[in-house]
């Protein structure tokens, strides 16, 4: 329906329809058709009067005096979303109502709008816009007034809005701003110098931001106690570096410029793996469906809670486990296999044993949730790739039923065009399931159908059969190179949505692209490397600015946004782009400007994560909890929802949105925060990527012995002497593999001498398959080769 109306009788329209536009598109308030009821009315100044247009000392609302609070409650004859309201109080220009609240009535309970808690009112008009924390919907909203001038509430007009403007419309008339809510009254605490609460690597990138202070404002840095300065450096375009202060001591540190301190934080090796490994699997463990910390079945939820079809859980586990598969071993068991009532939801797998890693339980689990229930689903099918592939180096826990399984399932259904059951957010077309097929849709920023994502899998595949002998190997590679072929040709970078539009599932894309790349360099389509190459310099390009993030567009787009006032939770994608940078710096050359900058950036987004964003906050509301050395996590978590994450470990709750960029602290809590499967899986494929980047061996002569010595994301737990195994190979033939360990508690270093084998080369391997490293000592010289 089209209404045309005067501007000037906006505040008198009666709409009966969620949205009411004009003919030029101008969205209306909603009516008086509501019913309104008021907890108490003085004789000739009924409720009525709040929607009749008029704002007026004589047409208000006036309640009886009363020490309990006042209530006005607006009941619609339809739902609605709303925007939010303007709101005239008082009488003249004076006696606004000082104290007071906005709720609405959601599944028969009264919810408070987080921006509308507002107290200390002197302000008789008011715009209040209803913030993005949640969505305000429903039939009813009540006012609450809690302190008023004697006691007695006095409202003139209550204008309520509805949701499909891009902003609320400003007052008619010339007032001052709502006071700012109390919830955000923390934010004054955090000090304007952000940087990653919890710390530091040796040897990697430490950058800060300090939006407040001019170039050229030295820094320092101190011990926490405040004594003996120990660094100092300048800002420039209001970014710090301190990348080379590697301290030996294990204390905390405090960087002052401005004469702002920043939080306490540490720099030890490897300090950022230490804290977030064990977590990033207590997440894994926690949220599973089914047999985690909540039992409740969740609707479109198949091996993790609201995994839907796009959880990637298979895709970034296996990676976890072949680039630092040592360190998963060595963490401490908590998963226990059960066995199910119901046969339709897991045990098509035979259970593993009961020593195995708690990492190579959950690969198990995400496999058999899969055959299982048969899902037919290309993205679902597609994980299978990743068990298959990894079985050489899981199978000493594993009976061989499960790989026979697998393979059996991925016979039938890999090409398969159809499925046979629906699935939530699908983007697939209906008879687009074949995983040979060319896919050549870019999906939307749900993240549901990411550019490239059958790239990986089919490559496995191929790997999976030439081991085995198969004579169809050559098929999956062949579907692989035209996959990559086509997005040479046709994905353009500088289109946001085929990168950061793609969300928490923009690692689907180019880490692919690289690993073929380095599985196949010969054979890899022409242009690849210079796609690749294209990639890092439009990321690097959108990450000059001063929190050195990589920005949605070059236009001002910091974050993508959506049709919903609540659109998007970004967590996934800032956590998840560290995988793709060290990806793509993986086929580029080393030593350029380029590939050192993605190795800034890889850093700079774990940051974000950590506190240096325009929040100064953890993305994790449980952080400070949780996790050592943060100070500020989150400003909520949800409650409820699909994935039931309450209760759960290590959950990615939220992210800094487009209202919080450049630099606007102050609007605080805005935006939808709800941890999700596919954030953490992100995070987890960054820790792996990272794990594989990070890892050094080194081979040197040692008289008649040569010493082998490993570095890497090894040292987690402070109180053991933990063990890493690697693979020798002499002139190609392998041999015993070697444990190595550490050489006291939280040492850190991992040595062992081992007798000089006859052969012109030895190579020492650890890790797995296409995320391993190694090193190639020739045994005639004095020299390793990497």
């Amino acid at each position: 329906m089209i209404t045309t109306i005067s501007k000037f009788s906006l505040l008198g329209i009666i709409a009966t329809h969620a949205i009411v536009t004009t003919a030029i598109g101008e969205v209306l308030p909603l009516s008086s058709s509501a019913k309104i009821v008021a907890s108490s009315v003085r004789d000739g100044f009924p409720a009525s009067h709040v929607t009749d247009g008029k704002v007026s000392d004589a047409s208000r609302w006036l309640s009886q005096p009363s020490d309990t609070p006042h209530l006005l409650t607006f009941t619609f004859p339809d739902r609605h979303e709303f925007a939010g309201i303007h709101l005239y109080s008082g009488f003249g220009a004076g006696d606004a109502i000082v104290d007071f609240h906005v709720e609405f009535l959601s599944n028969d309970q009264w919810v408070k709008v987080p921006s509308c808690q507002i107290t200390g009112n002197t302000s008789t008009a008011l715009r209040l816009p209803f913030d993005d924390t949640l969505k305000v919907e429903g039939n009813s909203l009540r006012l609450v007034i809690s302190k008023s001038k004697g006691n007695i509430a006095r409202i003139k007009e209550v204008v309520i809005w509805p949701a499909g403007a891009d902003n609320l419309p400003q007052l008619k008339h010339k007032v001052k701003a709502a006071p700012t809510p109390s919830h955000d009254a923390a934010e004054a605490n955090i000090a304007p110098i952000y940087l990653n609460q919890a710390g530091f690597n040796h040897a990697a990138p430490k950058r800060f931001t300090a939006p407040t202070l001019n170039d050229g404002t030295p820094f320092q840095i101190l011990s926490a106690e405040g004594k003996d300065i120990v660094y100092k450096g300048t800002i420039t375009n209001h970014r710090g570096d301190f990348t080379d202060f590697n301290p030996t001591e294990k204390r905390d540190w405090v960087l002052v410029a401005g004469g702002h301190p920043s939080v306490p934080f540490t720099v030890a090796t490897h300090h950022f793996e230490k804290i977030t490994y064990q977590l990033a699997l207590d997440f894994m463990i926690d949220s599973r469906h089914h047999v985690g910390d909540s039992r409740k079945p969740a609707r479109g939820s198949y091996s993790w809670r609201d995994d839907h079809h796009f959880g990637w859980t298979l895709s970034t586990l296996v990676p976890m486990w072949l680039s630092n598969p040592s360190a998963w071993q060595n963490l401490p068991s908590q998963v226990r296999y059960e066995k199910s009532d119901d046969r339709n939801l897991w045990g098509a797998l035979a259970p593993y044993s009961k020593d195995a890693p708690d990492l190579v339980k959950l690969i198990h689990w995400g496999a058999d949730v899969i055959v299982t229930k048969k899902l037919e689903h290309e993205l679902l099918k597609s994980e299978l790739a990743y068990f298959l592939y990894a079985w050489p180096w899981m199978k000493q826990w594993l009976p061989e039923q499960n790989r026979a399984a697998v393979m059996a399932y991925v016979n039938e259904v890999w090409d398969q065009p159809t499925v046979s059951r629906k699935y939530p957010y699908d983007e697939s077309p209906a008879d687009g399931h074949n995983l040979l097929a060319l896919k050549q849709k870019v999906g939307s920023t749900k993240g549901a159908y990411p550019p490239g994502f059958s790239v990986e899998p089919n490559l496995l595949m191929h790997e999976v059969c030439q081991r085995a002998g198969n004579p169809n190997a050559e098929r999956y590679f062949q579907a692989a190179f035209r996959q990559v072929e086509w997005m040479v040709k046709h994905l353009d970078w500088e289109d946001p949505q085929v990168t950061k539009g793609q969300r928490m599932s923009e690692h689907r894309t180019i880490p692919g692209m690289a690993m073929f790349l380095r599985m196949h360099p010969e054979r890899a389509p022409v242009g690849l490397r210079d796609k690749i190459k294209d990639w890092a310099r439009v990321m690097v390009r959108r990450s000059d600015n001063m929190w050195d993030f990589r920005k949605l567009t070059d236009e001002g787009d910091w974050t993508p946004s959506g049709p919903k006032r609540t659109q998007w939770n970004e967590v996934g994608n800032v956590v998840g782009f560290p995988a793709c940078a060290i990806a793509a710096a993986s086929v580029l050359d080393q030593d350029t400007n380029l590939s050192k900058r993605l190795g800034q950036l890889v850093w700079s987004h774990f940051d974000n994560c950590f506190g240096r964003n325009p929040t100064g906050r953890h993305f994790s509301y449980d952080a400070p909890r949780e996790i050592e050395g943060v100070e500020w996590g989150w400003y909520s978590y949800h409650k409820g929802g699909i994935g039931q994450l309450a209760k759960s470990r290590f959950v990615l709750d939220g992210a800094p949105k487009r209202q919080h960029y450049p630099y606007h602290p102050e609007v605080g809590n805005v935006g939808w925060s709800e941890g999700w499967i596919q954030f953490n899986t992100a995070f987890n494929l960054s820790l792996a990527y990272l794990a594989q980047h990070t890892t050094k061996i080194l081979v040197t002569p040692h008289g008649e012995q040569l010493k082998i010595q490993i570095e890497g994301a090894l040292n987690l737990n402070p109180k053991q002497r933990e063990r890493v195994t690697v693979k020798i190979e002499v002139d190609g033939r392998v041999q015993p593999c070697v444990t190595i360990e550490e050489s006291s508690p939280d040492s850190g270093k991992f040595t062992k001498l081992i007798k000089r084998p006859q052969g012109d080369t030895l190579k020492v391997i650890y890790g797995h398959g296409f995320l391993r490293s190694s090193t190639t000592f020739r045994l005639g010289s004095a020299k390793a080769t990497h």
